[in-house]
């Protein structure tokens, strides 16, 4: 181990006073005991404070006020003449310009001007700037972002909480929308929630521009085609109310308590006759009921929406309908409780029949909704076919099958309501209860969803696509609607979309026409085979065919394998 000395040097005086250290002690001073001082005596109090140099800061929401707008006339006169020129004169006008014409300064203005746009059309001859490229080439269909962009909140003025049970957008254009109000919640209903509904305007969004008051709230309510001031609404105690904007927010005619409908009325739709006034309701009392709404104190016709058993009917409720005069004027569609689809016809001078009953297996159905159907909805392009929602997928039908012909994959939440798009063919809209908003595009691919969006914290209750197609509505469990405005992809039609999307139906239609066919045939072999003996073998042919596979495999003998005795002893001949 290496050792390391150093060696300090220091002058001796630079070491202060001499210490002279001795081992006699000497009192210098003393301080005699004073008890009194501990009595003054005060022990420190202990403070504990938090700083710290955040700007304290507070949040407040302010809804600005509203700029009102006004028209005004403004009148546009000619100008730029002199004040000596009466410009409402042809001849003095006339005069001025033939001045001009003869001022040199103007003839060298004119020259100045000129040789820029000579420029400017030599440039023009050489490339075309306005020539559509590929004009005659019709492009394939090309996905792209799909987006829905929120434009507007449409928020219930009540205090208490109500769901958007039904949307109807204003026949003439995206400029109003009704919407009905309630809770459908089973006695859930207290006696101080209001019972108005409201319409909209879409560029006035903080007040309804008008309220329909009713003495039950309103489930549903759509507007007249040929008449929009009038509307129709259907309540929670099974009055049909008949409005007329122009005399007020009240309703002008109501329903018969002896004929009305004794459940809510879930849906309504006005019918196309030459008066405007007819129309049909159905409710989950299980009656599909047609009014005239000149005289609502009885019914023009009258269904009992049943299973078709003719010794035990079964009444099923209706929550949903459906009407298109594309499909037919007296073609009913019916959504039930039991996830059943009614296909009802309505002829002159006859009694209402069901005719169809989709997903019924008592029927000879298949594939029916494990929950209400609480939408169905026709293709507005091939009106044949149907789209119907009522638990975790949508289904698409067709008229001439009974089961479903397309649907998609299972969601982890209900489905409530669904749309189709009225521009394209094969675009339709979905909303679940956990307010997301799904769409689907059939043009471009079946097996996965186009565009998710969520649209609100709560559960979708309502949904409806305007007539043009750009805009979408949508009601929540909360009261509010949201406004939707749809990207071009989703308006715009593809390159012969309809054709196409047509040759696809038809394509899964034949196809469920013949797996249905092949399961007939199946079932009809099965029970020959049931109702026969049994099997019966032919000994010679058994014994031919036993020698020849046994002597392919080179092997002899008397009795190889397994003999015809042993086949008879099991109990197989």
């Amino acid at each position: 181990m290496n050792e390391f000395d150093y060696i300090y040097m220091k002058k001796r005086k630079e070491f202060g006073r001499y210490c002279n250290f001795g081992s006699d002690g000497k009192i210098l001073g003393q301080v005699e005991k004073q008890p009194q001082c501990g009595d003054m005596y005060v022990e420190q109090t202990i403070i504990n404070a938090v700083f710290h140099n955040i700007p304290t800061m507070s949040e407040h929401s302010v809804n600005t006020a509203r700029v009102k707008t006004h028209h005004r006339v403004m009148n546009h006169v000619e100008g730029g003449w002199p004040k000596e020129v009466d410009y409402t004169e042809a001849q003095d006008t006339m005069k001025y310009r033939k001045r001009l014409d003869k001022d040199p300064a103007y003839v060298g203005a004119v020259r100045q001007l000129t040789k820029q746009t000579v420029m400017c059309l030599e440039q023009n001859n050489t490339i075309d700037l306005f020539e559509i490229y590929f004009q005659n080439q019709e492009p394939d269909h090309m996905p792209e972002n799909l987006t829905m962009k929120t434009i507007a909140l449409f928020k219930d003025v009540s205090d208490e909480s109500r769901s958007v049970t039904k949307i109807g957008w204003h026949p003439e254009g995206p400029t109003k929308i009704v919407g009905s109000y309630s809770n459908l919640r089973f006695q859930r209903m207290s006696e101080d929630m209001p019972m108005a509904s409201f319409i909209w305007d879409i560029n006035e969004r903080n007040t309804p521009i008008m309220e329909l008051r009713c003495t039950s709230p309103l489930i549903c309510c759509q507007y007249n085609h040929k008449n929009p001031d009038l509307l129709i609404g259907g309540s929670y105690s099974g009055l049909v109310n008949y409005y007329d904007l122009r005399r007020g927010p009240a309703p002008v005619a109501k329903s018969s308590v002896e004929v009305t409908h004794y459940d809510p009325v879930y849906d309504v739709v006005w019918l196309q006759s030459k008066t405007g006034t007819e129309s049909a309701t159905v409710s989950s009392d299980g009656r599909l009921l047609f009014w005239d709404v000149r005289k609502l104190t009885e019914t023009m016709d009258e269904c009992v929406l049943n299973n078709g058993d003719k010794d035990k009917p079964k009444t099923l409720g209706g929550v949903s309908l459906e009407w298109m005069q594309e499909a037919g004027p007296t073609k009913f569609l019916v959504g039930s409780e039991h996830g059943i689809i009614l296909s009802c016809t309505k002829r002159p001078k006859k009694q209402v029949e069901i005719g169809t009953w989709f997903g019924a297996e008592e029927r000879g159905g298949y594939g029916k909704h494990f929950g209400p159907v609480y939408s169905v909805k026709r293709n507005p392009f091939h009106v044949k076919f149907f789209l119907s929602v009522g638990d975790w997928c949508g289904k698409m039908w067709m008229e001439e099958l009974k089961g479903p012909m397309l649907q998609t994959p299972y969601y982890p939440s209900f489905i409530s309501c669904a749309a189709w798009s009225p521009t394209r063919a094969g675009v339709f809209f979905l909303a679940r209860q956990d307010g997301r908003v799904d769409v689907w595009d059939y043009f471009y691919r079946m097996n996965e969803v186009s565009l998710t969006q969520q649209v609100s914290d709560r559960s979708l209750t309502s949904l409806a696509v305007q007539a043009q197609g750009r805009l979408a509505a949508v009601g929540d469990a909360g009261g509010v609607i949201t406004l939707l405005n749809l990207c071009d992809g989703l308006v715009d039609p593809g390159p012969n979309e309809k054709n196409l999307l047509g040759v696809m139906f038809d394509r899964e239609t034949k196809r469920e026409k013949s797996l249905e066919q092949i399961k007939k045939q199946g079932s009809a072999g099965k029970k020959e085979d049931k109702d026969g003996a049994g099997p019966v073998i032919n000994v010679e042919n058994y014994q031919e065919r036993e020698k020849a596979f046994f002597g392919e495999l080179g092997m002899t003998g008397d009795d190889l394998g397994t003999s015809l005795a042993g086949i008879k002893a099991a109990g197989l001949a």
